[in-house]
């Protein structure tokens, strides 16, 4: 990365389309880490785009609209949930600045002036009626996808597109956001739809589905059928937002295998039963977890589970008893993630009714600890999930414990691309290697053991779990 910060990249990038004449510039923003980031491109714009309409969408807007407004003038207008009828409502009118004036559906800050904060959500609820028209975007673009590249068995080479077939989650995790933007009712594309698109897809070039919805299973049986398509067109598919558990039966599993699904991003979120059902009011029971676990492993489907610590109403017990259940529960991998008061959540609402908040919201990111209770400090959470993630990721890996020796030398290397100097990946690499008599290899991370492990930051993870010093030659 050869910027000194986002926004000299974000002015950088931008600034190649200085020549264009834009009428609309949309910035959509769906977390509450994008929201500096959302600040900077509306000012980016403005400079560069003196005359253009700018606005703002998604979750964050949607549900901070005052706090945007508060920093930044740069935004003309804030689209309050979904964009598709207010767009197209807005780009038909004859006049779009007196349009936003009237449609309920558009917030300005003038409106709130005159304290107007009535505003309208106003759904889309026959997706079908959403072009799907490849004409208007350059698909390469797409293709640089951080997120697939960033877990196992995919690459850049990978040609992977978004699609959402539906709409809408009716449960009420207090962790989401996601109601504030799409509502809790489910909405669902069309069968015929679905394939149509990914059909139009397949002939476009695209190997990888990437499936946006934030519910995919809401529909077991649609699911299935979905995702049996994907596989007879010889296709791959790939789900970030993860998929409800509770319907990962052997068969939809097994339909999952065949649509060359290699890895499955597992919504975990916590091994305690209390916290899942009255701290994070989550439908899943860990024996659920289990099943599944064991049922990937069996057939062929490598699991990355999400965790997420330091909720308020969790204590210090919970994220133990959360640990030792993660040590036995034989998943590939555990992403252990920091949990971080989403705008629109009520997680938030917690936070902030309860005077939680120990650090900046607009600056947050699921690694850094900004939430503080009875129970516990921000500094116990930043420390005891980064200890819990060397503990059952390295310490106790489910690959290593039982012999998968590649699968989890896999790991730890995708690890160090992210962090080359990580001394406890190059130390279970070194005994990987061992195991399977690649004594040049296992060498070469003993040494490099050695160089980092007499770095202060690796030693005392080394003292407190009984690594060696330093590997005897």
């Amino acid at each position: 990365f050869d910027f000194k910060s986002y926004h000299d990249y974000f002015n950088y990038s931008i600034a190649k389309f200085k020549d264009n004449d834009f009428d609309i510039i949309g910035i959509s923003s769906l977390f509450s880490t994008a929201y500096t980031n959302t600040i900077i491109l509306s000012e980016i714009c403005r400079n560069i785009f003196s005359e253009a309409l700018i606005l703002a969408g998604g979750n964050v807007p949607t549900v901070a609209y005052k706090d945007i407004f508060d920093d930044t003038d740069s935004i003309d207008a804030i689209c309050y949930g979904e964009g598709d009828i207010p767009i197209l409502n807005l780009v038909k009118s004859e006049n779009m600045h007196n349009h936003i004036k009237l449609d309920n559906s558009w917030i300005t800050k003038e409106k709130l002036g005159f304290g107007n904060t009535c505003f309208t959500h106003n759904f889309i609820e026959n997706l079908d009626e959403i072009p799907f028209d490849y004409s208007l975007i350059n698909k390469e673009d797409y293709y640089i996808n951080p997120t697939i590249n960033s877990y196992q068995g995919w690459t850049s080479a990978d040609k992977s597109f978004n699609i959402m077939t539906s709409r809408g989650c009716p449960f009420k995790c207090v962790f989401c956001a996601s109601h504030a933007t799409h509502g809790r009712k489910m909405r669902y594309e069309s069968i015929d739809r679905v394939k149509s698109n990914i059909l139009s897809m397949k002939k476009n070039g695209i190997e990888v589905i990437v499936f946006q919805d934030d519910h995919f299973m809401g529909d077991k049986k649609r699911a299935l059928e979905i995702v049996k398509f994907v596989a007879s067109e010889k296709l791959s598919a790939f789900f970030p937002n993860s998929l409800a558990l509770y319907a990962l039966n052997r068969e939809m599993l097994q339909a999952l295998k065949d649509a060359n699904v290699h890895q499955l991003i597992l919504a975990v979120e916590s091994g305690s039963d209390r916290v899942l059902k009255h701290v994070m009011r989550k439908p899943l029971k860990l024996d659920i977890v289990r099943r599944v676990a064991m049922d990937c492993r069996e057939i062929g489907i490598y699991t990355d589970c999400n965790i997420v610590m330091g909720l308020p109403g969790e204590t210090k017990a919970d994220i133990e008893e959360t640990r030792e259940f993660l040590k036995t529960l034989k998943a590939n991998w555990f992403r252990i993630n920091i949990a971080t008061p989403l705008l629109g959540s009520e997680m938030n609402d917690i936070v902030v009714e309860n005077n939680f908040l120990e650090g900046d919201l607009k600056d947050s990111n699921y690694k850094k600890a900004i939430v503080e209770t009875d129970d516990w400090s921000a500094e116990y959470i930043q420390d005891v999930t980064y200890d819990i993630n060397i503990d059952v990721n390295f310490i106790h890996n489910a690959d290593m414990d039982l012999g998968n020796y590649y699968d989890a030398i896999e790991g730890f290397n995708n690890v160090l691309h992210a962090k080359p100097d990580h001394a406890i990946a190059f130390y279970c690499l070194s005994l990987c290697y061992k195991k399977l008599n690649m004594i040049e290899e296992s060498q070469d991370s003993e040494d490099k053991y050695n160089l980092y492990s007499t770095n202060p930051f690796w030693k005392k993870f080394i003292k407190k779990h009984n690594l060696p010093e330093l590997i005897a030659s």
